[in-house]
C-alpha cells in the first residue's frame, strides 16, 4: 500500500501546490552537452514535456524524491526539482545557492526505481512490449545484466528460476520482463497505468523478430565485441568495444536515417586525430535511427563520418572507419543500441549482444 502511494505521488505531484512557507529560489540550468528534459514526475519515465537548454534560469518551488540520477553534472542525487509550473527536473543538473525545502504534500514520497539481476542460466531474458511471452520481442539481456525495475504490472503467470508469478517488471525503456527470471532486494511499485493483462498475442510468435524490423548486420563484420555493457568497473559504459584496425569500414546496422554526426571531444582536442583515455568524449560518431524507435549509435570513428544527417542508409552501407578519436587508447568502434528512441540516454540503453543475437546478427 505505501509503495502505491508513493508512486502515485510521482505522477501527481504536479496538482499539488507548495505552501506559502516554502520560497522559491532562482537556479541554472548546467547541461552543456544537451538540453535538460522537464518531466511530469520525478523520474525520467515519466512524461517528457519540454526541454531547457544550457545556462537557463528556472524557479524552484520545492524538491521532491524520485529516480537516482548518477550522471548529472552538479551532483548524484535522487532529489527532483518542483519548477513554478508544476513540472519538474533533476537536481543533479542544477546549480542553486542554497538547499531546497521538500514538498510538504510529498515530503514522505519516495518513489524509486528497484535494481535487480536476470537470473535465466543459459538463455537470456527476453524484453517484450507487453506483459506476456507472446508479445512482440524488443530484446534480450544476457545471465547477469544488472536491470533497473521501474515497476510491476500483472500480466501473464510465468515459472522461472527465481520464482512462478503473474508479475512483469517495467523498465525505463519501457520494455517489460518477467519477475520469474529477476532476482532483486525489493519489490518495485506498481506502474501507475499499466496496460490490461495480456494473453499471448497469437499475432506474434515467439521467434519474431522485436520491434526493430527489417535486416541486421553486424556493424564490423568479421570481427568480434568485448562484453562490456555497464560492467561493475564501468557502469557508465553504454555499449560494447569492438576491436578492430584503422581505417576499418563500419556499417550501419539495419537500415534507418542519420540523424546525427558529431565531433563530441572535451575542450583543446580534436576528432581529427587520435584521442587518449585521459580524453573526454565519443571522438567523431554516427547516430541513426531505425524501425521501432530503436537507435544505434558508433563512436570513435577516424575521421568525419561520410554520411549526413537526414540522410537514409541501407543495412550493411558503410557510414564511416575505425578510428581512436575522443576518449579511446586503441583503435576500436564504441557499439550502442537504444530502446524507445529518441531521445537516447543511460535510461534506455541496452546492451547490444543479446540485442544483436536476437536480430539474427550476432557481434560476439
Amino acid at each position: 500500500m505505501r509503495s502505491t502511494a508513493l508512486f502515485l505521488a510521482v505522477l501527481i505531484g504536479v496538482l499539488l501546490p507548495a505552501t506559502d512557507a516554502q520560497a522559491a529560489q532562482t537556479a541554472t540550468v548546467v547541461s552543456p552537452k544537451r538540453p535538460l528534459n522537464v518531466r511530469a514526475g520525478s523520474a525520467v519515465w515519466t512524461p517528457q514535456l519540454r526541454t531547457l537548454a544550457h545556462g537557463s534560469s528556472v524557479t524552484i518551488v520545492c524538491q521532491v524524491r524520485g529516480q537516482r540520477i548518477d550522471q548529472g553534472t552538479v551532483r548524484v542525487t535522487d532529489l527532483w526539482d518542483r519548477l513554478g509550473d508544476g513540472t519538474y527536473v533533476s537536481d543533479a543538473w542544477i546549480r542553486r545557492a542554497q538547499d531546497v525545502p521538500l514538498c510538504e504534500a510529498t515530503a514522505t514520497a519516495a518513489p524509486a526505481s528497484v535494481a535487480g539481476t536476470v537470473a535465466s542460466g543459459g538463455t537470456p531474458l527476453k524484453a517484450r512490449s507487453a506483459p506476456a511471452h507472446g508479445a512482440a520481442l524488443i530484446g534480450a539481456f544476457a545471465n547477469g545484466t544488472a536491470l533497473t525495475l521501474a515497476c510491476q504490472v500483472r500480466g501473464e503467470n510465468i515459472t522461472g528460476a527465481v520464482r512462478t508469478t503473474p508479475m512483469w517488471n517495467r523498465l525505463p525503456s519501457g520494455a517489460y520482463v518477467s519477475d520469474a527470471y529477476v532476482r532483486r532486494g525489493a519489490t518495485p511499485p506498481p506502474c501507475a497505468a499499466a496496460p490490461p493483462a495480456a494473453a499471448p498475442v497469437a499475432a506474434a510468435p515467439a521467434a519474431a523478430p522485436p520491434a526493430a524490423t527489417g535486416r541486421w548486420v553486424s556493424p564490423l563484420p568479421g570481427f568480434t565485441a568485448r562484453p562490456g555493457f555497464r560492467t561493475p568497473s564501468n557502469p557508465k559504459h553504454l555499449g560494447v568495444d569492438i576491436m578492430s584496425f584503422t581505417g576499418t569500414p563500419i556499417r550501419a546496422a539495419s537500415a534507418g536515417t542519420v540523424v546525427a554526426v558529431v565531433c563530441n571531444i572535451e575542450a583543446g582536442y580534436s576528432c581529427d586525430r587520435p584521442g587518449g583515455a585521459s580524453v573526454g568524449g565519443c571522438g567523431w560518431y554516427v547516430k541513426l535511427q531505425h524501425a521501432g524507435r530503436v537507435a544505434t549509435l558508433y563512436c570513435h570513428m577516424v575521421r568525419r563520418p561520410i554520411v549526413r544527417p537526414g540522410q537514409k542508409v541501407a543495412a550493411g552501407q558503410i557510414i564511416g572507419y575505425v578510428g581512436s578519436s575522443g576518449n579511446s587508447s586503441a583503435p576500436h568502434l564504441h557499439f550502442e543500441v537504444h530502446l524507445n528512441a529518441p531521445p537516447t540516454g543511460p535510461y534506455n540503453a541496452v546492451d547490444p549482444l543479446p540485442f544483436m543475437r536476437a536480430h539474427g546478427a550476432p557481434i560476439d
